[in-house]
């Protein structure tokens, strides 16, 4: 027997004298044995024996290949062995005393001793409690299972799943872990079962025998049966949660038609939902078909009949059974649609432009179309499995509209012709309203562009450029205006304003407005004297709307501006230097309100080459970010950075800084304001002399 002491530090490869020995203190649990390099067994631990169940008289002076399971080396050869490969930790079967096997993790730290180098064998008793399987016995099981296996955390989100659940989930693992189980199976109703998962995450429960009706990913319904129970750590802690899932089949068809219809309900609610904030017909297609991919379908089309567009609603029209009755076997050709799923996403367009180039129906929208009928087709992709189709006319108030296209591998029931059906007639009346809006739009917009100035006059010391923006969410156009006249005496009257409302009243009023202030201008009133006179006007039409107005006029010889506002944004200027600022007057209320308010006017001097900003309020309003009027007239500041540029080029940098969040539409008015040259004398002669 060798004697040897024990110091307290964590077992590493050195060298001891004979004499000393690595080791750790009995007393952190640590089973230790020492072999000598003959590979007998020279001393065992009290924590050996327990590890073991070998008691020190039956185990010391043997060959250490008693403690294998199965030994393929002995003695030397074996101690020789373990010290090559290191002291990592190792994971071997140990024959115990009594006959039996466990895995134990362990260490075989090399030593030196008189006879030569040896090894300690180090294993610790608290770190074999996890260990009492082979890890790799137990991975082979999770993952062969016919069972369905999983692993959920506190936020319900995946941890672990096998292949069985994969296969039954119609997801691939990877698609699984990180996402919340929510997010991965289509439930018929999610907050029940998310309320039952928190039942056991949150409260430990258990809950056995759960028959779920669930949809896959491809749209395929299942039927399972399963347990849920929580997972606690060692401290008796709830972490997470586990299941164990079993497919039933068609053993619970009822489970599978109940989420089928609530699965229809529930696409049905969504597509109405969405189809209700489309206000032009792009956007109506654009929504329904983020709703119904990839949960309906593969692909949803929709074709708007191009006839459709331009009808008038108020002349009959052939409905659709008398569409149906004249149609021939050649009715569908020369149909022209507007394919408006190619314009998802195209961002904002002119109302006269926002709907793609009519093109050829396809044969079966064509079909369709003519017969007004459920169309099946074929659809062949280049490297993939067929797509099956059906055409579903759109029919709004006995009209056919066009046709929607679905298509999706494995086909479609009965059951998905009928929640076609139902999604065809939702978004038919929501293209019919689409239609009509867009219709009163164009006219609101033809209205108001005759109303305004043709052209601006040609004034050399008073340049002007503008630009008007239709509001981007759809909306119809508003009642924006603005106007120049040129006065005698080298003056120049300048006038905005914003009728409050939109459509055809608005543009009406916004005419009315500003022909009224042109002829007031004319006749010589200052800007105060203006706005009191407008607010004033009564021409007898009973749903005149008020309206905010500025009103400035600027003499070209002394530089002087007067300025006067109704509820309306104070102009900026844009001194030569860069440098802006506001020009402050009193807002007043807006005209047409019937307060009978004296406007003032407000006198400011301009210096020469200065840039006089007049705008309406959709510049600088963000109602997303709720911008207030400052911040809105800072943005506007800081977009002018050159004051010698063109005119244009300064309209397109404020326009640019518009919040692209804008409800309303802008309008934007720009004048560089110089001086009247004085004429002389010698200038006059020698003018007349040429």
């Amino acid at each position: 027997m060798v004697s040897v002491s024990v110091p307290h530090e964590p077992p590493r490869p050195y060298e001891v004298q004979p004499g000393g020995l690595p080791a750790a203190a009995a007393d952190d649990g640590l089973a230790i044995a020492l072999v000598d390099p003959a590979g007998r067994i020279g001393l065992w631990s009290s924590e050996a024996q327990t590890l073991t169940g070998h008691p020190p008289s039956e185990i010391i002076g043997r060959d250490v290949s008693v403690l294998a399971d199965r030994a393929t080396s002995h003695g030397s050869e074996l101690v020789a062995q373990l010290v090559r490969a290191g002291d990592g930790v190792r994971t071997d079967w140990l024959r115990c005393f009594d006959g039996t096997c466990r895995s134990v993790r362990w260490r075989a730290v090399p030593v030196r001793l008189v006879a030569g180098t040896g090894l300690v064998a180090v294993a610790s008793l608290g770190g074999q409690r996890i260990h009492q399987g082979d890890p790799a016995a137990v991975d082979l099981l999770l993952q062969s299972s016919p069972i369905g296996l999983a692993v959920l955390d506190k936020d319900l989100r995946y941890r672990f799943v096998n292949d069985a659940l994969a296969r039954l989930n119609g997801l691939p693992v990877a698609a699984h872990l990180g996402r919340c189980i929510l997010d991965v199976l289509d439930l018929p109703d999610p907050q029940a079962y998310e309320d039952m998962l928190r039942r056991v995450a949150d409260g430990g429960e258990t809950i056995d025998s759960l028959h779920v009706a669930a949809i896959r990913a491809d749209g395929t319904p299942y039927a399972a049966v399963g347990t849920l129970f929580p997972l606690r750590d060692a401290d008796g802690h709830i972490v997470g949660q586990a299941g164990v899932v079993h497919d039933l089949g068609d053993a619970r068809a009822e489970l599978l038609d109940t989420a089928r219809s609530q699965r229809r309900l529930e696409l049905l609610s969504r597509i109405s939902a969405a189809l209700s904030q489309g206000l032009d017909v792009a956007s109506v297609a654009a929504k329904l078909s983020a709703v119904c991919v990839p949960a309906f379908a593969r692909t949803v089309n929709v074709d708007l009949l191009a006839g459709a567009v331009h009808r008038d609603p108020d002349l009959p029209t052939r409905t659709a059974t008398e569409r149906a009755g004249s149609a021939g076997p050649d009715a569908s050709d020369g149909l022209r649609v507007h394919p408006l799923s190619t314009s998802a996403g195209s961002g904002h367009r002119e109302p006269e432009r926002d709907l793609p180039p009519p093109c050829a129906a396809s044969a079966p929208v064509g079909e369709c179309i003519s017969s007004v009928a459920v169309v099946p087709f074929r659809v062949d992709e280049a490297q993939e499995q067929p797509h099956h189709g059906i055409a579903v006319p759109l029919l709004a108030a006995g009209q056919v509209l066009g046709a929607i296209a679905f298509t999706r591998p494995g086909g479609f029931d009965p059951d998905d012709v009928l929640t076609m059906r139902d999604i065809a007639a939702r978004t038919a009346m929501a293209i019919d309203n689409a239609l009509l809006y867009r219709r009163e739009r164009l006219a609101t917009l033809t209205l108001q562009r005759q109303l305004l100035p043709a052209r601006l006059p040609d004034i050399p010391w008073a340049e002007s450029a503008h630009r008007y923006l239709p509001a981007q969410n759809g909306t119809l156009a508003g009642g924006d205006w603005y106007d120049t006249v040129q006065l005698p005496g080298g003056r120049i009257g300048l006038t905005i304003g914003d009728v409050m409302g939109h459509g055809l009243g608005a543009a009406a009023a916004m005419g009315r407005y500003r022909s009224s202030a042109r002829a007031l201008l004319a006749v010589g009133l200052e800007p105060g004297q203006l706005l009191t006179r407008l607010d004033g006007l009564d021409d007898g039409a009973d749903n005149d709307l008020p309206a905010t107005c500025a009103c400035a006029v600027y003499d070209g010889v002394t530089g002087d501006l007067r300025l006067a506002l109704a509820g309306h944004p104070p102009p900026l200027l844009v001194r030569p230097d860069g440098s802006a600022d506001i020009l402050a007057a009193d807002p007043g209320p807006p005209v047409g309100m019937g307060l009978d308010h004296v406007y003032e006017d407000a006198h400011h001097v301009v210096p020469a080459g200065s840039l006089l900003v007049l705008y309406t309020d959709g510049m600088i309003e963000d109602r997303s970010t709720f911008l207030d009027l400052e911040q809105g007239i800072a943005m506007l500041r800081r977009a002018v950075h050159n004051t010698e540029a063109s005119l244009d080029e300064v309209c397109d940098a404020l326009m640019a800084a518009r919040p692209t969040n804008s409800a309303d539409d802008a309008t934007l008015f720009v004048t560089r304001l110089t001086r009247i040259q004085p004429v002389t004398v010698a200038n006059r002669d020698a003018h007349l002399a040429n």
